[in-house]
């Protein structure tokens, strides 16, 4: 009898050892569950951003893991104001934000206008007239793209240098990576916000633009 009993119990302890791992399991599971459910905020936004202007991807590469996130733009494409500007933000208070404006510049004078005459402190590429550079000093990886653009209604005799959209990006609050990886991925977003700028702008004898940028050297 008292054999029996002991068997009994050891059958009963074996069966709530195999509830208790079943249920640890289970609560893993949800905890990860529940965790994937308010860190992919960035995953649920359209693939693309902004009214089509900007890949997702930029964003979840640029930004940290967030419960929520959001995009959201403004334009003005009347007259002779032309402006776009894209804007990602997160629940987390991060952002990511670009804007860009036609502007009467020459690419020299833009590029001292943001660096001055060293230029120790950027990195810098250019293609077919295109000039893109990010400062090295900002954790928010500030960067600017430059593509020459004669607006539809603009005359290109009216300016006094060059017209062209030029566009400023950032990242406000933390960033998913950092350095090098930053800079290159605000670049990116930057550059697709000035693509989409033109395509606004409906610049004359524009050939077409190249898919993406050169790559930065990496500093």
């Amino acid at each position: 009898m008292a054999e029996s009993t002991r068997e009994t119990e050891r059958a009963a302890t074996r069966y709530a050892v195999k509830w208790i791992v079943l249920s640890l399991v289970i609560l893993s599971l949800l905890g990860g569950g529940a965790w994937f459910a308010l860190t992919t905020g960035l995953e649920r936004l359209p693939k693309k951003m902004c009214d089509g202007a900007v890949e997702r991807d930029l964003a979840i590469r640029a930004l940290p893991r967030t419960r929520t996130a959001d995009d959201s733009y403004d334009q003005r494409s009347g007259g002779t104001e032309i402006e776009y500007a894209c804007r990602v933000y997160t629940s987390a208070g991060s952002i990511l934000t670009g804007r860009a404006e036609v502007n009467d510049v020459s690419p020299a004078n833009w590029v001292e206008h943001f660096v001055g005459a060293s230029q120790h402190d950027t990195v810098k590429v250019s293609v077919g007239g295109i000039e893109a550079m990010a400062r090295l000093d900002q954790e928010s990886g500030i960067s600017y793209v430059y593509v020459p653009c004669v607006p539809r209604d603009y005359r290109a005799e009216d300016a006094s240098e060059a017209y062209a959209v030029t566009t400023e990006a950032s990242v406000v609050g933390d960033g998913r990576v950092s350095g090098a990886a930053l800079r290159q991925v605000v670049t990116d977003f930057a550059y697709q916000v000035a693509v989409h700028t033109v395509d606004l702008a409906q610049c004359q004898g524009r050939p077409p633009l190249p898919g993406k940028l050169p790559r930065y050297a990496v500093r």
